[in-house]
């Protein structure tokens, strides 16, 4: 019993520790967690298209966090760092 209780604490210990890696572009971010719903070109789909003449592209940067990190009608909250959520937005509007 104490071998199997040594051997379910060592595989909890190895899948809680596990380290996150953080996305390092704007557009790895974007084609990863993005793009599925707004268009590979930020023209839309399920999601509203991010264009430059979209409504969504005259927000202010406070608006677009909100939205990224809280989540906005069908769109899920996105489990960003606050780095990952700044990277994206500078490349969605980099795009225009």
């Amino acid at each position: 019993m104490k071998k199997i209780s040594i051997l379910f604490f060592i595989i909890f210990i190895s899948c809680t520790s596990a380290e996150v890696t953080e996305l390092t572009s704007g557009q790895e971010i974007y084609t990863s967690r993005c793009s599925a719903c707004h268009g590979s070109d930020l023209s839309g789909r399920v999601g509203p298209s991010l264009k430059a003449d979209s409504k969504a592209a005259q927000m202010s940067d406070s608006y677009w966090i909100q939205t990224i990190t809280k989540g906005m009608g069908s769109m899920p909250a996105q489990r960003l760092s606050d780095n990952e959520v700044t990277l994206v937005i500078d490349f969605i509007k980099g795009q225009y």
